[in-house]
């Protein structure tokens, strides 16, 4: 119950995040791009998936990439909690409002429970890990993984190969494609295929645990 309590702490930050920063703004004008794309010819299931995901990194930026919330992390290091509820509050107040924008747009443009779990464990895996990366690189890293995400992240790895020049950099793209939190992974969940569902669980808990050791070492640094 400790531990929950602790999280719950966490989580209560999403409130100011909406209200206080420009996090609500970015999210509307995200969903209102997707809803847009669209009317254009963007398929439904790939509005759910990169509602997820640019919601996600969008909620992680907004989280800890900013100095207001390196200050308010450092203030939680002196409070008697622990690195993994911080983190799984932090991850859970970035999931959630990028879940709020996949359940929104999905609605809008034609409800299907399936084409909503994608979005929503696509936004639990990139959140996460999203969390993990800009603890660790700062607000540099948020635009990079936006545009990867926008972008790249929805091409399966073997078409990247087929473009993708020089040699080395075409084998790193694929190879983080192919391992790492990718849309193109997360389209099968609609159809409810359990290996993307395994691989979108497992990034969302590997993300938690990488932002606990980004945090335990953020609180060695301010203790030291």
């Amino acid at each position: 119950m400790r531990f929950l309590r602790r999280v719950h702490a966490e989580w209560l930050l999403i409130l100011p995040r909406l209200t206080r920063t420009r996090l609500g703004v970015a999210l509307l004008g995200l969903g209102i791009l997707l809803l847009w794309l669209c009317s254009r010819g963007l398929d439904p299931l790939a509005v759910a998936l990169h509602a997820g995901a640019l919601g996600a990194v969008l909620g992680a930026a907004y989280a800890v990439a900013g100095e207001t919330d390196r200050a308010a992390l450092g203030v939680a290091l002196t409070h008697p909690t622990t690195p993994l509820a911080i983190a799984t509050g932090r991850c859970l107040a970035t999931v959630l409002p990028a879940t709020c924008l996949v359940l929104a747009t999905t609605v809008a443009v034609g409800w299907q429970a399936g084409h909503a779990a994608a979005g929503v464990l696509a936004a639990a895996a990139v959140g996460s890990c999203a969390l993990a990366a800009m603890l660790a690189f700062g607000n540099t890293a948020a635009v990079p993984l936006f545009l990867f995400m926008a972008g790249a992240g929805a091409i399966p790895p073997e078409h990247v190969v087929d473009f993708v020049h020089p040699g080395v950099i075409r084998v790193a793209a694929a190879s983080a494609l192919e391992l790492g939190p990718a849309l193109w992974h997360y389209r099968d969940i609609a159809a409810g295929d359990l290996g993307a569902i395994t691989h979108a669980v497992a990034w969302a808990g590997l993300g938690v645990l990488l932002t606990s050791a980004m945090v335990a070492r953020q609180r060695a640094v301010f203790h030291s």
